[in-house]
């Protein structure tokens, strides 16, 4: 959890059987917070592993996180799982949640996060892990949800309070401010845990890093439309082929990063995605909002390849036929590549609903075949009026307008039935 140690958070000894290994607990925090580590894997030795079970290879994983060893710490909470039988106390699931997350594998946490919650339903440090968590992943509607419970479970445990005041400063808009309906209840928040002993400094969660991130995408794509828009067939292959090395680029690095962690990139993105499914398969409403965003990037696609040579045409500056053929393939494989990626991670039966069963899904891919067959059907055809140039580049903005505004109200109002059916 939170409280005193960040993300990292803090272990006890209080799974140690003995007052022995209970007293080298907590000297081993002592001597990791000086960075004494090698006296500290003194301590916990084999035989205090073997003595200690899951416990031990879990107090033996944090020291090697902190020691920035990470297949080593990895390993080490894979054994510590792996002991753990069906009646595990939900601690020991806590303490492995805590050291996934100090590991930034906030989607393994989650797993170990819902066994707790499943080993101890009315504990409150599992829902501080499972706020902490999916809050991390970007789920800030959960991670108050999980804070919440943990407040009402122990409104004296400083922890709970601490996660309830970062789960709200999570959902804070451009400005940094908390939103207004969320205010009181943080500042109530942050007072309790004061009170109760808490560090201030983690009372706010981070998100500088994200935010800064999420400019220079928008910028860097900003820069890319004007070059699209404003160069000619050949300033846009470079360009798509400069887009192209990016993504290998990007691809080549997290291998790197993968291999470097002991976590290679396709086993972490299996892991991921059987978390995901599972997740999904225990929460339908949640699966419903997933649907209705596996669809959110369509109205992108005749944006970055059709509206192309239809603006150029509404400038009289035609493209050639050739160019236009290759636009509008490239935006069909775009549209069958989104498909198969969604195939992929959430599963057949869920694309095919996301796409074909839905109406929202309807909508929008025969919207973008539209866009994309009519452009196609204009180059081919000998003496096409300006207008109809100029009205098909208007639809194109107009359903990019209509497709994300109708996506969002969708996802909000989903998200709104799910909230109300949770009480």
């Amino acid at each position: 959890m939170d409280s005193g140690q960040g993300d990292d958070g803090a272990f006890g000894a209080a799974d140690a059987p003995g007052d022995d290994d209970a007293s080298d607990g907590e000297r081993v925090h002592s001597l990791v917070a000086q960075s004494r580590f090698a006296e500290a894997h003194d301590l916990v030795s084999d035989a205090f592993v073997e003595r200690n079970g899951s416990a031990g290879y879990l107090l033996r994983a944090w020291i090697l996180a902190q020691e920035k060893r990470r297949p080593e710490a990895r390993e080490s909470v894979d054994w510590a799982l792996a002991l753990a039988g069906p009646a595990e106390a939900a601690d020991v699931f806590v303490l492995a949640g805590v050291v996934l997350l100090s590991l930034d594998e906030p989607h393994a946490a989650l797993t170990v996060a819902l066994r707790a919650t499943g080993a101890d339903p009315d504990g409150w440090e599992p829902s501080v892990l499972l706020s902490d968590v999916y809050r991390r992943l970007g789920r800030v509607p959960d991670a108050v949800a999980a804070a919440r419970r943990a407040v009402a479970l122990a409104p004296q445990e400083a922890e709970a309070q601490v996660a309830l005041a970062r789960s709200l400063t999570s959902g804070r808009g451009l400005l940094g401010r908390v939103p207004k309906r969320h205010r009181a209840e943080h500042q109530n928040a942050v007072e309790r845990a004061l009170m109760l002993g808490a560090d201030p400094s983690q009372l706010t969660a981070p998100r500088g890093g994200a935010l800064a991130g999420i400019i220079a995408v928008a910028l860097l794509v900003g820069v890319q439309l004007f070059r699209i828009a404003t160069g000619d067939v050949w300033q846009i292959i470079a360009t798509a082929a400069g887009a192209a090395a990016a993504l290998v680029l990007i691809v080549v690095l997290l291998t790197v990063a993968g291999r470097r962690s002991g976590t290679p990139l396709p086993a972490r993105l299996r892991g991921i995605r059987a978390t995901v499914r599972t997740e999904l398969a225990a929460d339908p409403w949640l699966r419903r909002v997933r649907e209705i965003n596996a669809v959110a990037v369509l109205p992108l696609v005749p944006l970055v390849t059709t509206v192309l040579p239809c603006d150029k045409e509404r400038q009289r500056a035609p493209w050639p036929l050739w160019a236009v053929s290759a636009v509008t393939a490239a935006g069909l494989a775009a549209v069958v590549v989104v498909g198969l990626a969604v195939r992929w991670w959430y599963g057949g039966p869920f694309a095919e609903r996301a796409f074909l069963r839905s109406w929202n899904g309807r909508v929008q891919l025969a919207a973008v075949l539209a866009l994309l067959g009519a452009t196609l059907a204009l180059a081919s055809a000998p003496d096409v009026p300006h207008s109809a140039w100029q009205a098909l580049t208007v639809a194109h903005l107009a359903w990019l307008l209509l497709g994300v505004t109708l996506t969002v109200l969708l996802a909000v109002r989903a998200q709104r039935e799910r909230a109300a059916a949770a009480f």
